[in-house]
């Protein structure tokens, strides 16, 4: 007994140590440096560090829990998540949190209880819970099979899948594309334009650089081709602004090639394209008489929305946000839009399996897009799953995804249509 009360003197002692103080609140002001930046793996133990002697600061814990969110240490930040709500009341926000990490380990059954505990004025409560209780009681036997195309995959980042003449355009910044430059923003290298081919044309092996005219020291991803093949439109980063307005940015932006003479030429921006907002993921029906892309200006839903424009007279028409059904005050991308008039597209709105989920879209009488439903599993997981292609019947299809058993960030699967 005596060793113990002079042990919790001596603790206690060093606690009330200035010098002690002054050390532990390094750790905060660290793991907040890196939380700003977004280096949230480095701000973990930072947040961790600091929270050993202070384990009362409940502002620090949840900015924890949304840094192990962030890594996807999903089972670590609902841990946080749930002893603070088992003393606190509901907060929409944090439960939108917190529900999202139940629904990335595929507890849909907790997912709805927390759900439920909305406040009515959230709008979208009621498809969140009967969201969860569909993928609850989803049918087990799907219409489709799922397969990693491993061989062409890397262990970075492949996304966006297009077919293209006898192979695959996609997108990724695996470290062996021929540019090397990394992001500004990541410690990974930029995206490219890559091409796939290989014996059985539905599983292209054989990676190459799509082209060396259009892939540059910048982010090139996101390809989308007329019928012929004749005509591209891809996605760019533009480094510095065009000119040094306040409100310029760096941004995405859109292009478009042409294929003559054996090579990608007769280079344009996109008329819309401007500094102050990114433009990006183009989708073009066959055609060329639609044009479906995202942007983040003014005027929208959420973070990011889909638009599209209408080719008249050989000019884009200004662009028209396709409304309140297919955008939502979250981040809907990826857009596809399909032969038979279906539009395809990724979102992360709280509804979602977990995530980014792929949505339909079909018009109403009007021509709006008015009927949108969550394609489901197995296409659909409890991770991001985006950027869908079909083939014109849509008995074969590609698309990105990051769940489990993948063989880098995200990966490329095949969907086929059971027979």
């Amino acid at each position: 007994m005596k060793n113990t009360i002079i042990l919790l003197v001596v603790v206690l002692l060093i606690k009330n140590n200035p010098l002690f103080a002054q050390g532990v609140l390094k750790h905060l002001e660290r793991g907040n440096a890196y939380d700003v930046v977004r280096s949230y793996a480095k701000a973990i133990p930072e947040y961790e560090k600091y929270l050993r002697s202070n384990n009362s600061d409940v502002k620090c814990e949840l900015r924890l829990a949304e840094c192990y969110r962030k890594v996807n240490l999903y089972e670590k930040a609902e841990d946080i998540y749930s002893d603070y709500f088992s003393v606190q009341p509901a907060n929409d926000t944090l439960l939108l949190k917190y529900t999202e990490v139940l629904k990335r380990q595929g507890k849909y059954a907790e997912a709805r209880n927390q759900y439920a505990r909305l406040s009515d004025k959230f709008p979208r409560k009621n498809q969140c819970i009967t969201a969860c209780d569909s993928f609850l009681y989803s049918s087990t036997q799907p219409l489709y099979s799922v397969e990693n195309l491993f061989k062409m995959n890397s262990t970075l980042s492949d996304v966006a899948p297009v077919w293209y003449k006898k192979g695959l355009v996609f997108s990724s910044n695996r470290e062996e594309t021929l540019i090397k430059k990394k992001s500004s923003n990541s410690e990974f290298p930029l995206y490219n334009l890559l091409y796939a081919e290989g014996e059985d044309s539905l599983y292209p092996e054989r990676v190459s650089n799509f082209s060396v005219r259009i892939n540059t020291i910048h982010h090139e991803c996101c390809a989308s081709f007329t019928a012929d093949y004749k005509k591209i439109f891809f996605t760019k980063s533009i480094d510095k602004p065009y000119n040094n307005d306040a409100g310029s940015k760096n941004a995405l932006k859109m292009y478009s090639a042409s294929w003559e003479n054996n090579n990608w030429t007769d280079w344009q921006t996109f008329v819309f394209n401007d500094t102050t907002h990114s433009y990006g993921h183009p989708s073009v029906d066959g055609n060329e008489e639609l044009f479906f892309f995202v942007s983040d200006m003014e005027g929208g839903y959420g973070g990011t929305d889909i638009y599209v424009c209408f080719n008249i007279d050989h000019k884009w028409t200004k662009p028209i946000n396709l409304g309140p059904h297919v955008n939502s005050p979250y981040n809907d991308m990826y857009p596809f839009y399909h032969a038979d008039g279906t539009l395809f597209f990724s979102s992360d709105r709280p509804e979602g399996m977990g995530g980014y989920d792929i949505y339909s879209a079909t018009e109403n009488e009007d021509g709006d897009y008015e009927f949108v439903r969550n394609i489901g599993a197995p296409v659909n997981s409890s991770q991001d799953d985006l950027s869908i292609y079909w083939n014109n019947e849509k008995t074969l299809g590609y698309f990105a995804s990051n769940r489990p058993g993948g063989k880098g960030e995200e990966d490329i699967y095949i969907i086929k249509r059971k027979k």
